[in-house]
């Protein structure tokens, strides 16, 4: 059996990123030094960083289409920054190195957003008209050879695995609500054990004490009371009793829900239950599995072979 780690294909995937991301930022800091615009310059960065490495030391082919869609998103954010003109033009370039560069049979296409296209297009326009070139014939170059797929959206969305990626805006999207759980528990803490309702009851005292002596010179305005600590109050109280009866089922289970899985478990008589075999679930599949499995397989063969 292998004795290889196993491994997240999400996991692996965000790691990727972030280490590329770091790569783009001080190859770009490196050609921004430079104040030039100038391809050749470029390249020369492109070589003392040995960027094109950048595809090597990938152990499984069938992720390398995913880190190439990966590679131009990253690159694109740096064109789209609005930085200086240096880092939108160097990301350009790295874009035309990397589309150029693929190890794949089939290249995969830079996908490009009407909002992308718009900004290039005027950054091609200024760049031009202060006679610089070779920028604009980069880009025409990769217009004519088709490397762009002109899309709605910058990344593709569906409810298959290979478009569940750890892309920033999918972990806001994922997380939103966890996210919102901590900050309700946070302020409820923060109202049950600080002195904010305090703090909050005396400047709501000092506001209705202003109120009523501006509303003596003019008639027009009308005092209110506030009822802001009333309600934070009901809101916690309310957050206080969820928190007691979660409390109270986890301690106690329903007694009836439990007699009858127990009564279904041994009334099935020709189950063959999880002690006996390994079972997998969708849930338990995860590509780092799968490749781990596959390579135990090959080392397997191998030692029988060898035998």
């Amino acid at each position: 059996m292998s004795d290889k780690k196993k491994f997240s294909l999400y996991d692996y995937d965000k790691q990727i990123a972030a280490a590329f991301k770091i790569d783009c930022e001080e190859f770009l800091d490196d050609f921004e030094k430079l104040k030039s615009l100038r391809y050749q310059d470029f390249a020369r960065v492109w070589q003392m960083k040995n960027f094109t490495f950048v595809f090597s030391g990938q152990n499984y082919a069938v992720l390398l289409r995913e880190m190439c869609e990966n590679y131009f998103y990253i690159v694109k954010k740096f064109l789209m920054s609005p930085r200086n003109v240096f880092t939108q033009i160097g990301a350009l370039y790295m874009l035309y190195g990397l589309y150029y560069k693929q190890p794949l049979k089939s290249w995969v296409k830079i996908r490009l957003t009407l909002d992308e296209f718009k900004h290039i297009t005027r950054l091609m326009e200024e760049i031009q008209r202060q006679g610089q070139y070779e920028p604009v014939y980069i880009f025409a170059k990769m217009r004519v050879d088709e490397a762009f797929l002109y899309t709605a959206l910058q990344k593709p969305l569906g409810p298959e695995d290979r478009f569940v990626k750890s892309y920033e805006t999918y972990l806001d999207y994922t997380f939103n609500s966890s996210s919102k759980e901590d900050t309700l528990q946070k302020f409820h803490e923060e109202i049950r054990d600080g002195d904010l309702v305090k703090d909050l009851g005396k400047t709501i005292g000092q506001y209705e004490a202003l109120m009523k002596k501006y509303s003596e010179k003019c008639p027009g305005l009308v005092p209110f009371t506030s009822e802001i600590i009333k309600d934070v109050e009901e809101a916690c109280a309310e957050m206080d009793k969820k928190e007691a009866g979660a409390l109270c089922r986890a301690a106690s289970p329903d007694p009836e829900l439990v007699k009858t899985v127990k009564a279904k478990a041994v009334s099935n008589k020709n189950a063959v239950y999880r002690a006996k075999r390994e079972v997998k679930t969708a849930v338990d599949i995860d590509f780092g599995e799968v490749v781990a499995e596959e390579s135990s397989d090959f080392d397997d063969d191998d030692d029988e072979g060898g035998k």
